[in-house]
């Protein structure tokens, strides 16, 4: 039998396995196609990348004023590390009681909507204002003073008895910084630490329980970096913010006024 007749006689056979090896090749080039444009999306997608960088300012409670009330002001510090503008940027924040709550909830919202700066040019930097600074009112300030006497309580009584434990935590502070970048793609900063609550000015003799800070005295707040403070950024869906700031806007009014 000669090369034709073999041909001629296993012609369907051959055709058969042309076939195989034709879709294995094409499912082949497709997927390494489909690989190839996923990257290029992703690479696209980070070609204007806004990074918001969050430092803590200033932070203190106000002297009495009006009818019995305080003002906690947490002042931030914004930079935009990254290689594009970052647009309709929203701050807010929200403190976590660690031994207190008010009405059963421990998270408790800044007493106001988020504030929003217009937008913030790649390398600079906003500095504390009172227009973007997170404020939390008079019942959570009431409250944090709870959690700060817990906490002296429960610290000095681990010193007393077992001063190798590790420290009982103090409330917990978090920033929430949204931004969009101007193909429209959202993005969040997010900074959590523990903070501390300056005492009053103690006298001779008096306990080392915590003294909250008389009517006519402020009040300072130190961060804590032991745990170290936790930042993240990273893309967000618009769908996801807007459901996270809905969920804190429907609490505000538990940090009073």
């Amino acid at each position: 039998m000669n090369i034709l007749d073999w041909l001629q006689a296993y012609s369907g056979l051959l055709s058969f396995i042309s076939s195989i090896i034709l879709v294995v090749v094409t499912g082949i080039y497709v997927y390494f196609t489909k690989k190839i444009m996923d990257t290029s999306i992703r690479q696209s997608n980070l070609v204007s990348n806004p990074v918001v960088g969050i430092k803590l300012g200033n932070m203190g409670i106000s002297t009495v004023f009006g009818p019995s009330r305080r003002n906690m002001d947490i002042g931030l510090n914004l930079t935009n590390v990254g290689n594009a503008p970052a647009i309709e940027v929203l701050v807010d924040a929200e403190i976590e009681y660690q031994y207190t709550n008010i009405n059963g909830e421990k998270i408790i919202p800044a007493r106001f909507e988020p504030s929003s700066i217009p937008f913030i040019r790649p390398g600079e930097e906003v500095l504390e204002e009172n227009q973007h600074n997170p404020t939390f009112g008079n019942t959570c300030i009431a409250h944090l003073f709870d959690d700060k006497r817990e906490n002296s309580r429960l610290n000095i009584h681990r010193i007393e008895n077992n001063p190798r434990k590790y420290p009982y935590p103090h409330s917990i502070l978090r920033v929430y910084i949204y931004y969009r970048n101007n193909l429209g793609q959202y993005f969040e900063s997010t900074y959590e630490t523990q903070f501390d609550v300056g005492n009053s000015i103690r006298k001779a003799g008096e306990p080392l329980d915590f003294i909250p800070p008389a009517d006519d005295e402020t009040c300072e707040l130190r961060q804590i970096f032991i745990p170290r403070p936790i930042f993240h950024s990273g893309p967000i869906k618009k769908e996801k913010m807007e459901k996270e700031i809905i969920h804190r806007d429907s609490k505000r009014n538990l940090c009073g006024w």
